[in-house]
């Protein structure tokens, strides 16, 4: 049975308000160091969280909760050692929240981190929710909602279509060079046909 992991992690988040339903259920929840307060925030139990904890709110947030503890001096970052460690429990998917805005070197290593361990089905930040796309998928926003699509993983190369968007998109190449940004969707609802690697569909929050 395939098993889909929440990871939360360092770097900017949703905050309390945020609609939980955008998440669906997950089987595993862990934390990435600061990842914590943002799944505590948002009223999730961690089942397990990894990091030399440096920049959580408070240490005691441990105490209840199962956790490695790293070094602070170490050849990998906290997130990649949460990935690393659903990967070795078999776990075949995850949903990313956190992450955003911040350091650029922190934001520009995270994405490249997709290119190893695979791009979150989901990823979300306080800005703006990401959406992977391998083949097809459909999306119900609102009218004229900025819509942009840039390649899942750093080496990724796509032909991608569109149906209801205002700058309509057809076998239009998705690409570290090339990418669609602050399209509009046409009406209340658009999908996005991809072929060749997958993308992600960036819709930001109102």
């Amino acid at each position: 049975m395939k098993k889909c992991a929440l990871v939360f992690t360092g770097g900017k988040g949703p905050v309390s308000g945020f609609d939980k339903s955008l998440i669906p259920p997950c089987s595993f929840i862990c934390a990435a160091d600061s990842g914590i307060d943002t799944a505590i925030a948002l009223g999730y139990e961690v089942d397990e969280a990894i990091g030399d904890f440096d920049s959580i709110s408070g240490i005691e947030l441990l105490e209840n909760i199962a956790h490695t503890r790293l070094p602070k001096e170490k050849d990998i970052t906290d997130t990649e050692a949460i990935l690393q460690h659903i990967t070795a429990k078999g776990i075949d998917s995850y949903i990313l929240v956190g992450g955003g805005e911040g350091r650029f070197d922190h934001l520009l290593h995270l994405y490249t981190l997709f290119a190893t361990y695979g791009p979150p089905k989901l990823w979300i930040t306080a800005r703006e929710r990401m959406y992977l796309v391998k083949d097809r998928s459909d999306f119900t926003m609102l009218p004229n909602a900025p819509v942009s699509i840039i390649p899942a993983t750093a080496c990724g190369e796509s032909s991608v279509s569109s149906e209801n968007l205002f700058w309509e998109l057809k076998n239009y190449p998705i690409s570290m060079q090339q990418q669609s940004i602050s399209n509009k969707c046409r009406s209340d609802s658009f999908s996005i046909q991809v072929s060749g690697n997958p993308i992600f569909v960036s819709i930001p929050f109102p």
